[in-house]
């Protein structure tokens, strides 16, 4: 009876300690902000514009966890700024979603498009506008403004 009472709850506290260590995927790291464990993903061969089921790529996920740290270095190896997943929402498109003025910012500096069209008709723009997100809003319009600017200078 002892022994089996210990065999019980052997197994239990192997198995809780088991699942308690389980090592944690990419997207879990990105969505953590662990850029440490990303960074040793991607100096191993890990693809900067891996994508999960639904598309979303690394960077999609940081953007829409506020994974600064994360975005910062999956764009210095090279992510695709304007990838799209099923739905074609871009990482711009999810911070705009959450209101991540911070995370627009960065991802305008790496030259994310704000007019690209999802699969129901939305831009980052419209997305800023329709959700009420004006501190977005401002800077997407302030960007597409400089860009204009720039052309007609080059001209």
């Amino acid at each position: 009876m002892k022994t089996t009472l210990f065999a019980v709850l052997f197994t239990i506290i192997a198995t809780a300690s088991a699942f308690s260590q389980k090592h944690l995927g990419v997207f879990d790291a990105v969505k953590l902000n662990d850029s440490t464990t990303l960074a040793m993903c991607l100096n191993s061969g890990l693809k900067a514009n891996t994508a999960n089921t639904d598309g979303n790529t690394l960077l999609m996920e940081a953007s829409k966890n506020g994974s600064y740290a994360a975005a910062k270095l999956l764009l210095a190896h090279g992510a695709k700024v304007n990838a799209q997943n099923e739905m074609g929402n871009t990482a711009l498109m999810e911070a705009t979603l959450r209101g991540d003025t911070q995370m627009a910012a960065l991802l305008l500096q790496a030259n994310a498009n704000t007019s690209i069209i999802n699969s129901v008709g939305e831009t980052a723009l419209s997305i800023a506008t329709g959700f009420e997100k004006t501190d977005i809003a401002t800077l997407f319009t302030e960007k597409m403004q400089h860009s204009k600017e720039a052309i007609v200078k080059a001209r």
